[in-house]
């Protein structure tokens, strides 16, 4: 039983979306100050799925962003992680340098980041832009206040997109430009050709979790999660319930499927 995963909004969650009908607990403190959070029925069934399987965690955030998420506090080890939307992976906590060096081959598919960066600073001053921010060296993102940000008024940069092999995504207040070959499925088919993986399980919310689940043997959204909205025909299998009740409903679906959920 192989389970990848996405995280935020779909195993972790910000203080915005606690279900005060969960016993939860703290899984991120950032400058001093209590971020993420995860219920601790998950926590369980994650041991459960790591005790007959893996948990593969598959997520946009950056080596940094996520080792901030103290799963080990919990007893939870991976042994492998997809950090950076799949631009890294992560072997026992420490950096794949062979699924580092095909990223490096494909850096000739596509305009270099610095390149797109200058070209994107002409929009640095557009209204509604709250931040900018680059990741890995491998892509960058904008964080925008949607009651004062128009996607039109940055139109002629999404414009060039697809001549550059770049594409963008939003998700929440976020704007992500990233490399057509940078991908969470990209590196998932990396690993499930290495470790000899022949089925696997998926798990997202974002319209970012698409490639990943579209490629899976079976997959599983959340139903408060952006997908939902954008995805009106799909085989992915919905959540009856949002936030920490979703996940955890998920997770006991896959160890239900596999006759191996211990209530």
């Amino acid at each position: 039983m192989i389970v990848f995963s996405d995280l935020d909004r779909s195993i972790i969650y910000s203080d915005k979306f606690l279900d005060t009908d969960k016993k939860y607990t703290n899984i991120e403190i950032y400058r001093e100050k209590e971020i993420s959070y995860i219920s601790l029925d998950t926590i369980n069934l994650i041991k459960q799925i790591q005790y007959y399987g893996m948990f593969i965690p598959t997520t946009t955030r950056t080596v940094e962003q996520f080792k901030r998420i103290e799963f080990n506090k919990y007893g939870i080890h991976f042994p492998f992680s997809i950090t950076s939307n799949g631009a890294i992976i992560l072997k026992n906590n420490e950096i794949l340098k062979s699924w580092s060096k095909e990223i490096d081959k494909l850096k000739s598919n596509y305009e270099p980041i610095e390149s797109m960066i200058v070209k994107f600073k002409d929009y640095l001053n557009v209204e509604g832009i709250t931040n900018f921010k680059v990741a890995e060296d491998t892509f960058f993102y904008i964080v925008v206040d949607f009651a004062k940000f128009n996607l039109d008024s940055i139109r002629e940069y999404l414009d060039i997109l697809e001549s550059t092999n770049w594409k963008f995504y939003v998700s929440g207040r976020k704007i992500y430009f990233i490399p057509k070959e940078i991908s969470k499925e990209n590196a998932i088919k990396y690993l499930i050709k290495e470790l000899k993986i022949e089925s696997f399980y998926a798990i997202g919310d974002s319209v970012m979790d698409y490639g990943m689940l579209n490629i899976s043997n079976k997959a599983y959204v959340l139903k408060h999660g952006d997908i939902n909205k954008n995805e009106t025909e799909s085989s992915f299998i919905s959540s009856t319930f949002n936030g920490m009740s979703g996940t955890e409903e998920i997770l006991s679906n896959i160890l239900d499927e596999s006759c191996l959920l211990n209530i």
